[in-house]
């Protein structure tokens, strides 16, 4: 019977991660405010390709991605969901779209997490555009919101993508109104 739990897993992976790269196409060509190009159109696909086995969070934990904080949410905008991090990534300057900083699943009344999108991350004590006449990061075309309102956590530059779920705000929001976090779970309300 264990073995056939985690065979069809296995398989609503595989489906998941399909409707991820529809929902994508879709989304591009949805959002009033921004067209995919063909080269950031191809990157969104490597970096779903990269992430894939990180719909199942027993992988990503193996690879040091740790839970952080609890369930994020906004109360006027959406969820966010919970934040899996990885400590040795988020600690340096360096911005791969191959490895995400942080993880962020999306937790079902049932205890499960589906991956719903990515977090790249740095700390804004390593990234000070004043200090070092940089701009603030970018990746994807965009550019990182600085985020100084997290609870224990000293200011950080942001950016989201949305690869498992569709958002209709935006691929790169940084919340999204279809999540949200279990109504009985610890949640940390950005608001």
């Amino acid at each position: 019977m264990r073995y056939q739990r985690r065979i069809l897993a296995m398989l609503c992976v595989a489906v998941l991660f399909a409707l991820s790269q529809f929902a994508g196409v879709v989304q591009s060509q949805e959002a009033d405010d921004f067209a995919m190009s063909e080269a950031l159109y191809r990157l969104v696909a490597d970096v779903r390709s990269a992430v894939a086995e990180f719909h199942d969070i027993e992988a990503a934990m193996e690879v040091e991605y740790g839970k952080f904080l609890d369930c994020f949410t906004h109360a006027e905008i959406g969820g966010m969901g919970q934040h899996y991090v990885n400590g040795e990534l988020a600690g340096d300057r360096v911005l791969d779209p191959l490895q995400p900083e942080a993880l962020v699943y999306a937790p079902t009344e049932d205890g499960e997490l589906i991956l719903v999108a990515l977090e790249y991350l740095v700390f804004a004590d390593v990234w000070d555009p004043e200090d070092e006449g940089l701009e603030p990061p970018t990746l994807f075309d965009q550019e990182f919101r600085l985020k100084t309102n997290i609870p224990e956590t000293p200011p950080v530059w942001t950016l989201h993508i949305w690869i498992g779920t569709h958002n209709p705000e935006g691929l790169f929001a940084d919340y999204n109104p279809t999540v949200f976090c279990p109504a009985d779970a610890p949640i940390i309300d950005m608001s």
